[in-house]
């Protein structure tokens, strides 16, 4: 609890500045799933990856986007029990260029439709989480919102109730012309 106190005051930050660079998103998102992998293999998830092309750069910082992304896989682990876990990314036009829209998916429990609509505040639990997540702050969510959104990016989702969640990130995009 204390570290997601911690995290949300650096946001909130003026202070606050990401550490931009050129990063290969499938080298990221590859090195995101290795460390995730234990804890589907765990829970005997299948966990998956959809890679639309190669040699996709975009300008960000490179660790914050991986917080993000390590944030979104934990809770897709967490929240499902049989199923899998998909990450990947395709190019996408955002904000009238060329950009990148990276995805985390799962089969897991879904959200109820209130939820949804609260989802981003600070302090937002979905009812009977707590058995699941006893530790949860409720703003994990908040902090991944955050810090797209100081990356130049959106992150947006669709879930429903006992089919899981999908969540989507879109970036401004670099093209590596090799």
């Amino acid at each position: 609890m204390i570290n997601d106190l911690l995290e949300m005051a650096e946001v909130e930050s003026d202070n606050f500045e990401p550490e931009f660079e050129l990063v290969e998103i499938t080298q990221l998102l590859n090195e995101t799933k290795e460390m995730m992998m234990p804890a589907a293999l765990e829970k005997r998830l299948s966990f998956d990856a959809d890679y639309s092309s190669a040699n996709l750069f975009v300008q960000t910082d490179k660790t914050r986007l991986q917080h993000v992304l390590l944030n979104l896989l934990t809770n897709a682990i967490k929240f499902t029990e049989k199923g899998k876990i998909e990450i990947g990314y395709k190019a996408v036009y955002y904000q009238r260029k060329l950009g990148i829209e990276i995805f985390v998916s799962d089969t897991g429990i879904g959200m109820s439709e209130e939820f949804k609509r609260k989802i981003f505040q600070e302090f937002a639990h979905e009812d009977g989480f707590s058995e699941i997540n006893p530790t949860s702050t409720g703003l994990g969510m908040v902090i991944v919102k955050r810090i797209v959104e100081k990356l130049g990016g959106e992150i947006t989702f669709e879930s429903s109730k006992g089919r899981g969640s999908e969540f989507f990130i879109r970036l401004p995009l670099r093209v590596n012309k090799l």
